[in-house]
């Protein structure tokens, strides 16, 4: 029997942080399509509350479920260092919540806020969605635990509690989206059924304006320096004690021939090494948004060795900007080894060291793989995230009926 393709109007409630749902929220909006947004507190630039990372576009601004307490509770709890400090703005979302049900067909969670909502939405007969932006506790287990061991640390989650209800909510919901191959491939280990998962790949707002910029050749730096770029935390969990002992040993090889650029704020349990940093390796700090162009635009080879990501926005906002990415599988992105970009297994300082040397001696494969990633990127975003999002949509309600 055919199956009848689902109404592409049906009303959405959405319960979530504000990165990649200020997006979808943003595009559910303008189709008149939101029912309800449960999130973090919001604004659009105006009030006495504006800090930069809960600014939505302002045709939001009259979407309930925007909640204050929560932020407040979370922001107090990381400020005070108490253990487990997401319980304090994650718990109080989810039930705030749940005290709402708006008028809606579908509910896409994200995150540890959903499950209160999703029982009562199943009871009326909505389509559960849950939105998987990273990977699962016992993923990030296996891919993290050896790391941290090797710093003499035990690798934990921030909340057991919040990790199993990631868990529950996944094995819930009617669809689970999946931001990458890589965190599809671990929901599959953790048991869930591969017919429920659906590819959503994510979106940068930056990838856009790069796209626009001529990189240039790409195949050597004016003064015959490779430059090397990494942008994100400074932390275990994206390989930075990797990264920086393969740089320590080209350096050593190379002389000026090579620098490293790190960007991004660091947390306390990289602070030794960004005190014994290797000659021609500079800590940026913090850089904000709008300015990550000019270092990626400057950059010959962008280098990411994370261990575990959801998707990396900042591999994509690279490749966007046609750099030479070297990176690893457990990242989310779209490389293609050898194709448009070069990945190394994780945890392998040695494949670093032998990838950076092979792209600082071939200008030329830098430049190929530089505008392959950068063709990829012009294709993926094509459809733009809500877009994406919505094809999900209509999957998940014709099996659902």
């Amino acid at each position: 029997m055919m199956a009848v393709k689902a109404p592409a109007n049906v009303p959405v409630w959405m319960i979530g942080r504000i990165d990649q749902f200020r997006i979808l929220a943003t595009h559910l909006t303008r189709n008149n399509r939101l029912a309800r947004w449960d999130s973090f507190w919001r604004h659009n630039g105006h009030g006495l509350i504006t800090p930069p990372a809960r600014k939505v576009d302002p045709i939001l601004a009259s979407i309930p479920g925007r909640h204050l307490l929560p932020d407040l509770l979370g922001k107090t709890a990381q400020k005070l260092h108490l253990p487990a400090r997401n319980l304090y703005s994650d718990l109080p979302l989810s039930w705030l919540a749940a005290t709402h049900m708006p008028d809606a067909k579908i509910l896409h969670g994200q995150g540890n806020y959903s499950l209160p909502a999703m029982r009562r939405a199943r009871a009326k007969g909505m389509a559960i969605i849950s939105d998987v932006t990273g990977q699962l506790a016992p993923i990030r287990k296996k891919q993290l635990a050896d790391e941290y061991h090797h710093h003499g640390l035990r690798y934990r989650e921030i909340s057991n509690l919040l990790a199993r209800r990631r868990m529950a909510e996944a094995r819930f919901a009617d669809g689970i989206f999946a931001p990458s191959d890589a965190v599809a491939a671990g929901l599959v280990d953790c048991g869930i059924n591969a017919s429920r998962i659906h590819l959503v790949p994510f979106t940068s707002s930056l990838c856009d304006p790069l796209l626009a910029y001529d990189h240039g050749p790409s195949a050597t730096s004016d003064d015959g320096t490779t430059h090397l770029l990494y942008v994100g935390n400074i932390a275990i969990a994206k390989g930075i004690r990797i990264l920086i002992e393969a740089f320590r040993v080209l350096r050593h090889r190379l002389g000026p021939a090579i620098t490293l650029s790190l960007v991004g704020p660091a947390h306390p349990c990289a602070l030794a090494y960004l005190a014994k940093l290797p000659p021609g390796c500079v800590w940026q700090g913090p850089v904000a948004h709008k300015h990550l162009p000019d270092h990626l635009l400057s950059a010959d080879i962008f280098v990411f060795p994370s261990l575990s990501e959801g998707s990396s926005l900042a591999v994509l906002e690279a490749m966007a900007a046609s750099c030479a990415v070297i990176t690893t599988p457990d990242a989310g992105s779209p490389i293609t080894h050898n194709q448009n970009g070069i990945l190394i297994p994780p945890r392998d300082s040695e494949a670093l060291i032998n990838a950076i040397t092979d792209l600082h001696a071939d200008p030329v494969k830098r430049t190929t793989l530089g505008r392959a990633a950068r063709q990829v990127i012009a294709h993926d975003i094509a459809d733009d995230y809500g877009t994406r999002v919505e094809a999900a949509y209509e999957k998940v309600l014709t099996r659902h009926g």
